[in-house]
């Protein structure tokens, strides 16, 4: 198959206008990140520097976007260098490698920061959850009430016709 052909394409309303995808793989991770099908979006990765958009919010749903965005976007934040890796002469060499570390902004323990949200933020899904459970459950009981209402109309219709014809005999 083309590399170039995109045959499947997504049903769904609002997405006529998407290319389509190459492989079903990435239709269906469309479908569960952006329609929430499928089991819904995996859980988001969001970035470990306090002050990125990114750190909380809105984050990415795949590891891969998540490195990406670390390597584009935060390629000198936070880099720490080991004297080895600076020339004699005080010049940066050329593949500096950055030093696995965290810099702290208030001397916190970050990693008990970033367990403490991840915590917030799953008990905040699940609230979301549950409120998204509760509002299709009033929508069922609306559209229920909805139909009763419309079914006693049309009898109390039928029977307002019904009654002078009645009469007239």
């Amino acid at each position: 198959m083309d590399k170039h052909d995109r045959p499947y394409k997504c049903p769904a309303e609002g997405c006529e206008k998407l290319p389509g995808f190459t492989y079903s793989g990435g239709l269906l991770r469309h479908q569960r990140e952006v329609h929430n099908l499928h089991g819904g979006p995996r859980k988001q990765l969001n970035c470990p520097h306090p002050n990125c958009k990114r750190f909380s919010g809105k984050g990415f749903s795949r590891q891969e976007n998540l490195n990406e965005h670390l390597r584009r976007v935060h390629t000198d934040a936070g880099e720490m260098q080991n004297e080895e890796e600076t020339e004699e002469d005080g010049s940066e060499r050329a593949g500096m490698k950055r030093k696995r570390g965290v810099v702290r902004d208030d001397g916190g323990d970050l990693r008990q920061e970033m367990a403490r949200l991840r915590n917030e933020n799953e008990e905040l899904k699940r609230q979301s959850e549950m409120q998204t459970a509760q509002t299709a459950s009033l929508m069922r009981q609306l559209q229920e009430l909805q139909t009763l209402v419309g079914a006693r109309l049309q009898q109390n219709q039928a029977h307002t016709h019904a009654a002078p014809q009645a009469h007239m005999m």
